[in-house]
């Protein structure tokens, strides 16, 4: 049965179940206000169903553009009436990766505002945007630009979307971004950008003394994550206990505050990994001078097999047991010499040692056994059963020759 009127159809597209619907749309449309209502319901079945049927009128497109939701994006291109006007909807209201994708590929003719945006007439300009609607390449182009009277008409013309508020408040003026402010109805988004606007334009002393009473919004603190001032970025990261604070700082471009940073805090686990595939030799060294790794991003370390990096390393720093497995697996006898001198090996390093340690290691370790053992029993058999459990070496092996004339070994 079809349904009467709008207040029915919103209704039933509220209300009924994706099958339902579907079943709906085999046989009848909706109105243009019905069309919008269906796509905000979300239900992707029934959506593309109706759109291969019938297409959309405008309203219901402009909603699919700001949803950014591919399938349904796809789906309206393919059956537009008009596909000039239905590009044209989308160059004006479409997300900004989504319409990238579309114009590589397809073919999409060239817009005499481009060449207006790019002739760089005020004149020109102002009167285009006065007669008509703009595209978000040519709102975005104006912004950044960077012309005053242009920004200003095309705040009070046209609603920006996040990628141009972004750029007018990382490159605007105090006044510019004031009159952005003021333009939005919504309260959220005004609260939004007043504390971005903070960030931007504040000194730093009435921006400390706002994170100290409260957080920033989301939008807001990745804003602040970017373009805030270092000393504070750390500060309110240490006050709000932010998971992703730290790997947040290691991306900043401040490269001394960043090393001054490594050196004085040491990293959750996550950001050692990111520390690490960063890659940047005097980060990872000025962290390591101080701070030891957690044991899978130190057996990752070692893998990575960066010399100087493991030198300094072991200079301040024992490894974990696997992480010792790993360094005698790299045969790097210099490191392996270095590493044996200072620490005790672990039991899964002394079965690599015999597996694949050079005879100099070898001895080396042996011949610092009676330091380590401290008058156990024990560690005196393992080793004795790790040299007999060595593949026999060329030349001779003092330590072999002292155990065997032992009666130790009889015990193993």
């Amino acid at each position: 049965m079809k349904l009467k009127n709008l207040d029915q159809e919103q209704e039933f597209i509220r209300s009924a179940e994706p099958k339902q619907l579907v079943a709906y749309v085999v046989n009848n449309r909706f109105s243009a206000q019905a069309e919008k209502q269906l796509i905000k319901r979300g239900i992707t079945e029934a959506s593309l169903f109706y759109i291969k049927a019938y297409g959309l009128k405008e309203p219901a497109q402009v909603e699919v553009f700001r949803a950014n939701r591919p399938q349904l994006v796809d789906a309206v291109l393919e059956s537009a009436a008009d596909p000039c006007r239905t590009i044209a909807l989308l160059l004006t209201h479409g997300e900004y990766n989504t319409v990238m994708k579309y114009l590589k590929r397809h073919d999409v003719p060239q817009y005499t505002e481009r060449d207006i945006v790019w002739s760089g007439s005020e004149k020109a300009i102002i009167s285009h945007i006065n007669r008509h609607r703009i595209s978000m390449f040519a709102k975005y182009d104006l912004i950044m630009r960077g012309n005053h009277n242009i920004i200003m008409l095309v705040i009070a013309k046209g609603r920006l979307n996040e990628r141009e508020k972004l750029a007018l408040l990382t490159r605007g003026t105090y006044e510019e971004v004031n009159f952005l402010i003021e333009t939005q109805s919504n309260r959220k988004e005004a609260e939004k950008l007043r504390q971005m606007k903070m960030i931007r334009f504040n000194s730093r002393k009435k921006v400390e003394q706002f994170i100290a009473r409260r957080r920033f919004v989301q939008e807001a603190e990745d804003f602040f994550f970017k373009h805030g001032a270092f000393s504070l970025l750390v500060k309110y990261v240490m006050h709000y206990q932010i998971p992703n604070g730290q790997e947040m700082i290691l991306k900043r471009e401040d490269r001394p505050e960043i090393l001054s940073y490594l050196s004085k805090h040491w990293l959750c686990e996550a950001s050692e990994k990111l520390l690490l595939k960063r890659g940047i030799h005097a980060e990872i060294k000025a962290y390591i001078k101080k701070h030891c790794f957690h044991d899978e991003p130190e057996v990752h370390f070692v893998k990575r097999g960066n010399h100087r990096e493991i030198m300094l390393y072991l200079a301040n720093h024992s490894l974990c047991d696997e992480a010792q497995r790993e360094l005698i697996y790299r045969r790097n006898n210099e490191e392996i010499m270095y590493f044996i001198s200072r620490y005790p090996l672990a039991d899964i390093a002394v079965e690599a040692l015999c597996k694949c340690g050079s005879d100099t290691a070898f001895d080396l370790w042996m011949q610092d056994l009676p330091r380590r053992q401290n008058g156990s029993e024990d560690l005196a058999f393992a080793s004795a059963k790790a040299v007999f459990h060595r593949p026999a070496a060329k030349t001779k092996n003092p330590a072999r020759e002292f155990l065997a004339a032992s009666p130790a070994w009889h015990r193993l």
